[in-house]
Parts: structure tokens; C-alpha cells; sequence
């Protein structure tokens, strides 16, 4: 086995094992042992309990520290105070606003400055879609405190509210003017999408009004002489399954729109611009297709689980995701530098757990990058699950209401039907098969049937690598057991339901997060490593846990399994190349870009040999398929 690097926390729970700042964290509490094996010691506990720590509770974003239940309105509070804005109408989605005070008032340490949308909202009913502290505030050239806002287009206006009195029970005390956008129809959150069909891709967007929309397109943005009319759906306070999603989280969602482009040529640039004529068009952006389906095509992709998202301008100071912002800034350095033409993201997408706000912040994060390749998911805890909804856990409020609704909605994935959270689709000389670890995926469930049937249908002759994607590990390195989703207890349910399965039809490595780590087994299987010699022996799949992209990190479990190859408690993301006889991987730290592990298979005249390389130190080569 080569190096673990085990994480040692004291909290039962996940635990933020970094001290993160827009521009850089550094990861404490992280061990390194180089035993193959066997419990933390107490010296190396001792070491990792002296580190910072703070406990990760319910709350997945920093919205949800803002008691709104508690909010009071006291206008009258401060005479003479004033609080006012540099501009009332602002040109597109990402313009800054100045918010700054004037009057006798002095703020107190918990004191903040939030914006309401729509600016009509009632404070005590709605939560904000972002807020600061006033102690962050600078001096303008007038010696008015000042603080600097990256105002997003919510489709309707909105304004600022001063809260003294801090997050758990607020007292309203000022209002800004009104702010607006010039158009409310301009199309945010554009990204892309595959479909289970070789030469298409959707593109989606959101505006405030249906209008006419569509897509034009063609291989020149000077000649964009294709058109593919869009389709629009929204979702309503009735669709989801509850609070806060159907109270404090509500802000219209607007009208997604999308269209499916058809009879794309292979590795190809197309360009495109979505919108509406009338309403407002978007810029010109341009992908390339994926490669024709087959063992002589060479891809490279990305992948993430449980990133989320952060502010860029530096609000909502208790968000537990800022290091997501480094994440996406790394890959989009790669997509610029290389062809990596395709993101995986594993489940845990936004963390918006029932407000819309948070929604929109995700999409203008990655916009810049999911405009370019299609962006594929899989459906997480925070996403799907809420009592009795239909997911597998029954008593899980971790979707904050939203009950999978926003999630089909929004990422647009060819779902065998609405409900169904799972498919498949080919890329290059990749099969990939996205389950979803929060529905029934047992024996007898409509989920394993398709699992069963999708894994009998892939031709391995035409993509001789076969990856499963979803959620929830098979194998995980954690503390979390007992209750029924716990990690350990699903990990166990995953495996009787399907890891025979997966070694009867050859699957090469299952991608999962939900434990924020990055873990990586030997080519397993029923929990023993498969290290025959290469010329015989075992074959098994490789499981790798990659929950790392942004949310805060996890603690793992004391003992430690022979099975693991690497356990890494730092964010990250993973790089892929693939071509017909190689699966290289790399996954980089975000907080500077270098590599935490790296490891490649390949396939051969005997069958598929996994050479794993994980930090710097060269692994037995073994007959993993």
C-alpha cells in the first residue's frame, strides 16, 4: 500500500479541518503515516486535536444561520441614520454596487448589511440573498464607511437592509433605494449538457419572462446559421416538499430554458448564442463536441462531488464553501492550458438546500466553465431527500424542501423519465453510468432494473472503460454510523445491492463523494484488496471517494482499513485522460494546484493492469480487469 494521509478530528460530526480565505487556506489536523495499516496514535491524535477545528452542524450554507423567524423591523431606531447606494440601476448580472451610511450610528461587532430580494420582500418572511458585516466596511474618500457588493440578476429588483442585533435575532433598522437591472429577461446561468445521443448537446439558460427563445449555432461565430427553438419550465412553492423551500428560501426562480442541438459532427467547434431577439441574447461561446464512441478516441475531463458554492465578493462570511472558488478558478486554468472537455459532478451541487438564491450563485460561479463543456451530475443528499418524497432514507430533511425538484429541473440530465434520477452515456471510450445512492437501488427497484439492463448494453468493444458515478460511497473511511443514512451503513447497503453486479460486468472504478475527503481504494473487492500478479488473478474495481471540491472537509474513521491506498482530508478535484488502453488520474490540491495523488490503468493483451501511483511512490502493478 502507499502512503495514507489520515485526518484526525475529535468532532462526531464533519468538521472543517481548514482555515479558508478567498484566496488560500492551508488543510490542519492532517496526519501522514506511512504504516499500511492500523489505528491513529495518540501522539498523532494529540497532534491533530491542537490544530483549529470548528464543528460542521446542519447548516450547509451560511443563509441558514439567519434565524428570519426572529427578525424584527425598527426603522425609527436611528434617526439621523441613512443608508444609500452609488447607482439604482445596474447593466448586467455581476455589476458592483457601493453601499455606505451616514448619521450618528456606530455598528456594533454582529451588525450587517444584507440584500432582499425582491426589494418589496418582508424581512421577517425572507431570507436574505446575501449579506456583510459592517465591520468590514472601509472609509471612502468622504470618511462614509463603505461596503463593495457583486449584485446578481435576480430577474426583479432588490435593495440593502441594515440588521443590528446579529443573524439569530435581527432588527431591521435602515433601507437603501431600490436597485434594478436594465433587463430582467438578460440569460444567466447558461451551461451544457449531454444527452444519451452521439452528436447532441443541450444548452440552458434562465431569464425572468418565457418569450420566444432559442439557440443559434453553427462551426463559424461569424455564421451562426442554425436555429433550435428552447423549450421554458419553472417550478412554484407547490412543487416542493418543504420549509424553507416553500417559506424563507423562496425568490422566484425565473423561466429555464432549454434547447437540444442535434446532429452535431464529431470533435467539432460549434458556436452558439442563446437568448431571445426581443427579450436579450447572450454572448457568442463556442464547445467542441465529444470524439466519435470508441476504443481510438482520447478524452480528458474533470471531476468534482460536494463543491457548492461561495460568494466572490466576499459576503456570507460564515459559508463553509469558499474553497470552491479556488476549485473552479484551477479548472478553468486547465480547460484553458488543455482539452479537457467534460465535468462530472458527483451530487451535492449547490447546497442551496431550499433557497433560490443560492441556486443562482452556484450557475454564475460555473457559468464560465459550463458554457464551454457540459456539465454531468448525479443527484446528492442535498439535492433529493425529504421525508416521504420518495427517496430511501424517509426522515432526511437535507434537500431544505426542494425534494429534487430545482435539481431535475435545473441541470436538464437525460433521466430515463421525471422522478428517475439516473442514466447513462458514452464519451469517447468512456461508458458512464450515473446512479442516484438517495432512491431505492436495491434488488426489485425500477433503479437496479436499469443498472442491470444498462451494464448487459455496454459494449465494451466501443467503450472498453465502464465508470460508475453517484453519491454516496461503497467504500468509506468515516465515523458516521448507526442511524439509516449514515456513511457506513449505506457504504454496507451499497455493496450487498451491487458490487457483485459491478464485478460480474467488469466496471473499472465507481466515483462517488459525500464524505468531504479524497479516499481511494486497491482494486477491491467484499473489502480485500485484489493484488494478483499481473499475469492472473482477481479482477475488481477501483472506488474512489472524491467529496473535496468545496464543502467542509470530514474527519475519517480511526481505523484504518488495509484496503485504503490513499486518505487525503484536502480540497480538491480530479483530472482524467483516457484513451482505448490508458485511465490516468491525477487530483489536485486546490489551495495551490499541485497533486495529492495520482494513479493510472490500463488494458492490455492480458486484460486491464492498474499501475497505482499515489503521492510520488510507485504501487505493484495488479490485474485489476
Amino acid at each position: 500500500m502507499g502512503l495514507i494521509q489520515a485526518a484526525v478530528a475529535l468532532h462526531i460530526s464533519c468538521a472543517v479541518l481548514a482555515l479558508a480565505t478567498l484566496g488560500q487556506w492551508s488543510a490542519v489536523g492532517v496526519i501522514t503515516v506511512t504504516a499500511a495499516a492500523g489505528t491513529v496514535t495518540e501522539d498523532q491524535a494529540a497532534r491533530g486535536a491542537a490544530a483549529p477545528k470548528h464543528v460542521h452542524d446542519s447548516r450547509e450554507n451560511a443563509l441558514e444561520y439567519i434565524t428570519v423567524a426572529n427578525t424584527k423591523e425598527d426603522y425609527l431606531a436611528e434617526e439621523f441614520l441613512t443608508l444609500s447606494v452609488n447607482t439604482t440601476l445596474l447593466g448586467e448580472s455581476g455589476d458592483w454596487v457601493e453601499v455606505s451610511w451616514t448619521g450618528t450610528y456606530t455598528p456594533s461587532y454582529w451588525d450587517y448589511v444584507a440584500l432582499i430580494v425582491p426589494s418589496d420582500a418582508d424581512v421577517r418572511t425572507t431570507a436574505p440573498a446575501k449579506y456583510k458585516q459592517c465591520r468590514d466596511a472601509i472609509l471612502d474618500s468622504d470618511l462614509r464607511p463603505k461596503l463593495r457588493f457583486r449584485a446578481l440578476n435576480f430577474r426583479q429588483p432588490f435593495r440593502f437592509v441594515l440588521f443590528r442585533n446579529g443573524l439569530t435575532y435581527p432588527v431591521a433598522i435602515a433601507k437603501s433605494p431600490e436597485v434594478g437591472f436594465v433587463n430582467y429577461n438578460e440569460p444567466t446561468q447558461g451551461h451544457l449538457a449531454l444527452t444519451n445521443h452521439p452528436g447532441e448537446m443541450t444548452v440552458q439558460w434562465v431569464t425572468r419572462d418565457t418569450g420566444s427563445p432559442e439557440v443559434a449555432w453553427g462551426t463559424s461565430p461569424d455564421r451562426l446559421a442554425s436555429s433550435t427553438v428552447a423549450s421554458s419550465s419553472t417550478y412554484k412553492k407547490s412543487d416542493l416538499c418543504g420549509e424553507p423551500a416553500t417559506s424563507v428560501g423562496w425568490v422566484s426562480p425565473g423561466m429555464m430554458h432549454a434547447a437540444t442541438l442535434t446532429d452535431l459532427q464529431p470533435d467539432t467547434r460549434y458556436f452558439y448564442q442563446h437568448g431571445d431577439q426581443k427579450l436579450g441574447l447572450s454572448p457568442i461561446r463556442s464547445f467542441v463536441t465529444p470524439p466519435r464512441v470508441g476504443p481510438d478516441s482520447e478524452v480528458r475531463l474533470l471531476h468534482v462531488a460536494d463543491m457548492g458554492q461561495a460568494e466572490m465578493d466576499g459576503s456570507n462570511e460564515l459559508s463553509m464553501m469558499a474553497p470552491s472558488l479556488n476549485t473552479t478558478a484551477l479548472m478553468a486554468a486547465d480547460m484553458a492550458r488543455a482539452p479537457y472537455r467534460l465535468v462530472i459532478h458527483n451530487g451535492d451541487i449547490s447546497y442551496a438546500r431550499g433557497y433560490v438564491t443560492q441556486w443562482d450563485v452556484f450557475y454564475d460561479q460555473i457559468q464560465p466553465l459550463a458554457t464551454q463543456v457540459p456539465w454531468m451530475t448525479s443527484v446528492g443528499n442535498h439535492e433529493r431527500d425529504h421525508p416521504f418524497s420518495g427517496d430511501r432514507f424517509d426522515m432526511a430533511f437535507d434537500s431544505g424542501g426542494e425534494c429534487g425538484v430545482p435539481y431535475e429541473l435545473r441541470t436538464g440530465m437525460p433521466h430515463p423519465r421525471r422522478g428517475q434520477q439516473w442514466y447513462s452515456f458514452d464519451y469517447g471510450p468512456i461508458h458512464f453510468l450515473q446512479i442516484s445512492t438517495e432512491q431505492p437501488f436495491a434488488p426489485g427497484s425500477d433503479q437496479h432494473q436499469f443498472i442491470v439492463d444498462d451494464l448487459q448494453r455496454a459494449d465494451r468493444s466501443m467503450t472498453p472503460w465502464l465508470i460508475v458515478g453517484g453519491h454516496r460511497p461503497f467504500y468509506v473511511s468515516s465515523t458516521y454510523d448507526g442511524p439509516k443514512d449514515s456513511d457506513i451503513g449505506v457504504a454496507a447497503e451499497l455493496r450487498h445491492a451491487l458490487e457483485d453486479l459491478f464485478l460480474a460486468h467488469r466496471v473499472d472504478m465507481v466515483w462517488t463523494g459525500h464524505h468531504h475527503s479524497y479516499q481511494r481504494t486497491c482494486p477491491i473487492h467484499r473489502s480485500r484488496c485484489v493484488e494478483a500478479a499481473v499475469e492472473g488473478g482477481h479482477r475488481a474495481p477501483v472506488y474512489v471517494v472524491a467529496g473535496h471540491a468545496g464543502a467542509a472537509l470530514c474527519k475519517f474513521g480511526t481505523q484504518v482499513e488495509p484496503f485504503w491506498e490513499v486518505l487525503a482530508a484536502e480540497w480538491g478535484y480530479m483530472r482524467v485522460a483516457a484513451s482505448g488502453v490508458r485511465l490516468s488520474v491525477e487530483v489536485v490540491r486546490s489551495s495551490d494546484g499541485s497533486l495529492m495523488d495520482s494513479f493510472s490503468l490500463r488494458k492490455g493483451e492480458i486484460g486491464l493492469t492498474a499501475v497505482l501511483r499515489g503521492n510520488g511512490s510507485e504501487g505493484k502493478g495488479v490485474e485489476a480487469w
